[in-house]
C-alpha cells in the first residue's frame, strides 16, 4: 500500500516541476507564437505608461528597470535606451538624498542607527536616512536586472553609481557592505566572460581575502584555468601582504586545501594548469603555519585538520607545530562505523527486523511503480484498458487521502494527466471532485493557495474555466490586500514598508520585485497556459486588482511569463545583501 506523505512527497515534485504543463505525443508543447510576442509587447508599453503613475520614485525607477530587463528579450535597442532613463532617474535620486544627509550633517555611524526598519523615529533625519537606504537597496535590484543581460554594464553602473556619494566616509562603508553583494555579481559575470570577471576578482582582493573567494575562484577556474590560476596567484600574493589575522587563518587553510586537492587532480588528469602553483602551496603552508605558531597554548583553535598539509608543503614547520602544541594534535584513527560512532555515545542502533525492510522496499516499489503509471497515461502506446485502471487505482488511493489539500493536488495532477491523453470528459469529472474540495469563498492565505492549484489544473484541462475562478478569487483578495495595508500603514510608523499608502515594492529590500517576478516563476507555466488560450482574458485579470503596484506587479507575472526568454540556460542567480541595509 502507498504511504499517504510518500505518495504526495513525490506527487509534488513532479506536480511543481510541470507546473501543471506535462507535454504527450497527443498534445504538442504550448508555444509562445509570434504574434503573442508582439501583442505582450503592445502590453508591456502600456504597463511602462502605468508606471509613471505610482507615487513612489523608488518603485517607479523598480518597474521600470525590470520593465526594461523584459523588452531585452525583444528589442535591446529599446531595452537600452529604458535602462539608460532609469540609470539617469536613478543617480538623481541618490544624488538629491546625499545632498539632504549632508545638509542635516549625518554621519556613516548616526545613519546606521537611525535606519532601523520600524524604529519608529519620526525626526527629519530618520526619514532622509531610510530614503537613502531604500535606495541604495534600488541600486543592487537594478544592477541584479541589468546583469541578466550585460554584466559589464551592469558592473559599470554599480560602481559608477556609487560616486554620486559625495561623503567620503560614507561611501567608505557602503564600499565595505557591499563585498558580498559584489562576488556574486562576479560570479555573474564569469559566465559569460571569464577574463573581465577575474579582472574584477583582483580588484576585489583590496578589500582583503575572505570565505566567498573560495567559490568565486572555483568557478573562475572550471571556466578559464589560465584566468583562475592568475586569480589565485593574486590571492596568495595579498595574504602575504597583508598581517593575517587569527580569524583569517581558516581561509588561508581552505585555500590550501582547494590548492592541494586539485593538484593532485592535475597531476592524475594533466591536459590543465594546476590553480595554485607548488610554490604557492608552499606560501599558503608557510602563512597558515606562523599563524598556528603565533597562537598560545591556552587558546582554543584546530591544528589536527590542516598539520598533514603543512607537513607536505613546510615539513620544517610542521616538527615546530607538533613541539610546541603536541596536545593539540589527534592520533591518527581508523575509520568507524555509523554503528560503532553511535556505540561511543552509547547510542548503538536497534538492528532493523528483516521483515521490516522487507515490507519497506515492497512499499518503496510500489510507490515508484504507481507514479510512473500515472505519468505514462498521455502515452499513445498505453492500451485503453490499462489507462482505465491506472486512473481508478489512482482515484482509489487519493480518496483515501486525509488533508484536502494533498488530495486536491493529486486530483489536479491526475486531470492534467488524463486530459493530456486525450480524454477531457474523464479530466472533467476529477476536476469536479477537485473543485469540491475548494472553498469558494477564501478568506485565509491556505484557501487562496488552494485556489490557484485549482485554477492552475484548469488551465490545461480547460482554460476557459480557471478565468471566473481567478477573477472571482482576485476579487476577494482586493479586500483582504486592502485590510492588509490598513495593519501595515498602523503598525509601520517610520513609513518603510509603506509610504504615502503605497507598499515600497520597488524600495524595501531593493531586490523584491526581482525576487518576487522570479520566485512566483514557478506560475510561469500555468500563466503562460492562460496567456495563449486568451491573451485578452490573462490581461484583463491583471486589471481586476485594485492597487496601482499590486496590479503592475501582476501585469508583470504575465509579461515575464510571455516575453522571459526561456529558451536560454539560466544563469546563477545573483543575491542581495539586503539584510545588511
Amino acid at each position: 500500500m502507498f504511504t499517504r506523505r510518500t505518495f504526495f512527497a513525490l506527487l509534488v515534485l513532479i506536480f511543481v516541476q510541470s507546473a501543471f504543463a506535462q507535454v504527450t505525443d497527443k498534445e504538442p508543447p504550448k508555444t509562445v507564437s509570434e504574434d503573442l510576442r508582439k501583442e505582450a509587447v503592445g502590453f508591456l508599453r502600456e504597463t511602462s505608461a502605468e508606471v509613471g503613475t505610482l507615487r513612489s520614485l523608488e518603485n517607479r525607477i523598480s518597474f521600470s528597470s525590470e520593465m526594461a530587463g523584459l523588452m531585452w528579450f525583444y528589442d535591446e535597442k529599446e531595452s537600452a535606451a529604458m535602462y539608460g532613463t532609469v540609470i539617469t532617474d536613478f543617480k538623481q535620486l541618490l544624488a538629491d538624498y546625499d545632498a539632504q544627509m549632508n545638509a542635516m550633517g549625518i554621519k556613516p555611524d548616526e545613519s546606521e542607527y537611525r535606519m532601523g526598519i520600524f524604529s519608529g523615529n519620526q525626526d527629519d533625519k530618520s526619514r532622509v536616512t531610510q530614503k537613502f537606504y531604500k535606495a541604495l537597496s534600488v541600486r543592487q535590484q537594478i544592477a541584479m536586472s541589468l546583469a541578466e543581460h550585460d554584466a559589464t554594464l551592469a558592473f559599470d553602473f554599480y560602481y559608477d553609481s556609487l560616486s554620486v556619494i559625495s561623503n567620503p566616509e560614507l561611501r567608505k562603508t557602503i564600499e565595505q557592505r557591499d563585498s558580498y553583494f559584489e562576488t556574486q555579481f562576479i560570479k555573474q559575470l564569469v559566465l559569460k566572460d571569464a577574463a573581465k570577471a577575474a579582472e574584477l576578482a583582483r580588484r576585489s582582493l583590496a578589500k582583503g581575502v575572505n570565505w566567498q573567494q573560495a567559490d568565486l575562484l572555483q568557478k573562475i577556474y572550471e571556466k578559464d584555468a589560465e584566468k583562475g590560476a592568475e586569480f589565485a596567484d593574486a590571492i596568495v600574493k595579498k595574504f602575504k601582504d597583508d598581517k593575517v589575522s587569527a580569524s583569517n587563518l581558516y581561509n588561508v587553510a581552505a585555500f590550501l586545501r582547494m590548492g592541494a586537492e586539485n593538484s593532485e587532480k592535475i597531476k592524475k588528469e594533466g591536459g590543465k594548469k594546476p590553480m595554485f602553483t607548488d610554490s604557492n602551496l608552499r606560501d599558503l603552508a608557510e602563512i597558515l603555519a606562523q599563524g598556528i605558531l603565533q597562537k598560545k597554548e591556552t587558546e582554543e583553535f584546530d591544528v589536527s585538520t590542516n598539520i598533514a598539509l603543512i607537513e607536505k608543503y613546510a615539513p620544517a614547520r610542521a616538527v615546530q607545530i607538533r613541539t610546541k602544541f603536541p596536545n593539540k594534535i589527534k592520533p591518527k584513527s581508523a575509520f568507524v562505523t555509523r554503528e560503532a560512532d553511535n556505540t561511543e555515545f552509547g547510542l548503538k542502533s536497534a538492528p532493523i527486523p528483516p521483515s521490516k525492510v522487507s515490507s519497506e522496499n515492497e512499499a518503496r516499489k510500489e510507490q515508484e511503480d504507481a507514479m510512473k503509471n500515472v505519468m505514462k497515461l498521455g502515452s499513445k502506446e498505453l492500451p485503453k484498458e490499462e489507462r482505465e485502471k491506472i486512473i481508478a487505482q489512482s482515484r482509489k488511493i487519493i480518496n483515501g487521502m486525509d488533508n484536502k489539500q494533498e488530495k486536491l493536488l493529486a486530483l489536479s495532477m491526475l486531470a492534467s494527466q488524463v486530459a493530456a491523453a486525450g480524454d477531457k470528459e474523464l479530466a472533467a469529472e476529477i476536476m469536479k471532485d477537485a473543485q469540491l474540495l475548494v472553498n469558494p469563498q477564501p478568506k485565509n492565505y491556505r484557501d487562496f493557495i488552494e485556489i490557484w492549484f485549482l485554477a492552475s489544473a484548469y488551465a490545461t484541462t480547460d482554460a476557459d474555466k480557471a478565468f471566473p475562478i481567478l477573477e472571482d478569487a482576485i476579487y476577494r483578495l482586493n479586500d483582504t490586500l486592502s485590510a492588509f495595508i490598513k495593519v501595515g500603514e498602523f503598525l509601520d510608523i517610520s513609513g518603510e514598508m509603506i509610504d504615502d499608502s503605497e507598499v515600497q515594492v520597488g524600495g524595501f529590500g531593493g531586490s523584491m520585485i526581482n525576487g518576487l517576478t522570479r520566485e512566483l516563476g514557478i506560475a510561469n507555466s500555468t500563466i503562460r497556459s492562460l496567456a495563449i488560450a486568451d491573451f485578452g482574458k490573462t490581461k484583463g485579470l491583471t486589471n481586476k486588482f485594485d492597487r496601482t503596484e499590486v496590479r503592475i506587479l501582476a501585469k508583470m507575472l504575465v509579461l515575464r511569463a510571455v516575453l522571459g526568454d526561456e529558451t536560454k540556460p539560466k544563469s546563477e542567480a545573483v543575491l542581495t545583501e539586503a539584510d545588511t541595509f
